[in-house]
């Protein structure tokens, strides 16, 4: 790892000047261990949503790098992330993908978790009398709701997610979203045969629409889609509706996993979420939150070109992850006019796993 970081000033003026990270960032399992332990173990990112535990004991299971997380509702109407890694030996507490309970109790030996973590009861615990069950609660991480949806941080400095976000809450106002006026009616889940930065990448640009979504592009006007870049740990994208006036489609991309689809009509947002499993193999989910007033009809019609695209992004993407793993290049070289969001991207990828986290990466828009 050290051996691929170790000329990172040149990397980060190349990254500048247009260049993208190196192949061997998309195809090597160490680089894919430090993203796990310095982005994905430590950033906030989105894991679900409130219509998940909207009563006293429901519960949901998530993946954030190589942790495993379960979020709770408790009797009291407190929202709870924590670690899903049972204090005893490290199994993982909770098998189902979701649930109600009054507890969580661990399937292996029956350790038992209130719904705020503390531990309950442990089988044989008065044959040890050093046992202390109020030094064995699941680790808990930080855990904030925005609108509908339920971010975690499992780091153990985790700011705000307010601070992460910053100005975005006035995209989605523009955009005409009202994030308290939406429900979540729908997951999709893709499998994708590619790095997780490719699925990223490749939303953060519209350079390729032309040539590879032909549907997408009778209706966007991607002669005039454009990017900002301006902001530190998000980037947004916009383009006209074909033959409405004032129309647009808005599209965000927030650090690290998360994007976000945008529409005034119908009401709705999508939320794609990426979860990487391993250097070439990435999963997406897509949350459908639509708003009351949305028909039968506008809904089937909004996944149904949504699904389109994302079946033709993910040929675009599993070829990328074929060419950068022949060898063939060592890096690309951006379209900076269409692909700025890409470098914004990249350059949070690079501060993070080299260490420099403290340097922003805030790009102006050109």
């Amino acid at each position: 790892m050290n051996s691929v970081v170790e000329n990172a000033a040149a990397l980060s003026r190349r990254l500048a000047q247009g260049e993208t990270l190196p192949a061997i960032w998309y195809t090597d399992p160490a680089i894919f261990a430090a993203e796990s332990a310095r982005i994905l173990s430590s950033t906030w990112q989105y894991v679900g949503h409130t219509g998940q535990v909207q009563k006293p004991g429901d519960f949901f299971t998530a993946q954030l790098g190589t942790i495993p997380v379960v979020v709770t509702r408790d009797e009291h109407g407190g929202l709870h992330a924590m670690a899903n890694v049972c204090r005893h030996r490290g199994s993982e507490v909770v098998l189902e993908c979701a649930g109600n309970r009054r507890t969580l109790q661990c399937h292996y030996h029956g350790w038992t978790y209130n719904l705020d973590g503390t531990l309950r009861a442990a089988p044989r615990a008065s044959e040890q009398t050093s046992f202390v069950k109020e030094n064995l609660p699941l680790l808990r991480f930080a855990v904030e709701s925005w609108g509908p949806m339920i971010f975690v941080n499992p780091a153990r400095d985790a700011g705000s997610l307010r601070e992460m976000i910053g100005t975005l809450p006035g995209l989605f106002e523009r955009a005409g979203v009202e994030l308290e006026k939406l429900r979540m009616i729908r997951r999709d889940v893709y499998d994708i045969a590619s790095n997780w930065k490719i699925v990223i990448e490749n939303f953060n640009e519209c350079y390729h629409c032309p040539v590879a979504h032909p549907r997408f592009s009778e209706l966007i006007d991607t002669d005039t889609y454009s990017s900002d870049t301006g902001n530190e740990f998000f980037s947004s994208y916009h383009g006209p509706i074909v033959g409405v006036p004032g129309a647009s489609v808005n599209y965000a991309t927030l650090w690290p996993t998360v994007m976000f689809s945008l529409s005034a009509k119908p009401h709705a947002m999508q939320v794609l979420r990426t979860w990487p499993l391993d250097v070439g193999h990435t999963r997406e989910t897509i949350d459908y939150f639509f708003a009351d007033d949305a028909t039968e009809t506008g809904i089937r019609e909004y996944v149904e070109l949504s699904d389109l695209v994302q079946r033709e992004d993910i040929v675009l993407c599993e070829s990328v992850q074929r060419g950068l793993g022949s060898g063939v290049i060592d890096h690309g070289e951006l379209m900076l006019s269409r692909e700025r969001g890409i470098q914004h991207f990249q350059r949070l990828v690079y501060r993070y796993v080299s260490g420099e986290q403290g340097q922003s990466s805030a790009i102006a828009t050109r």
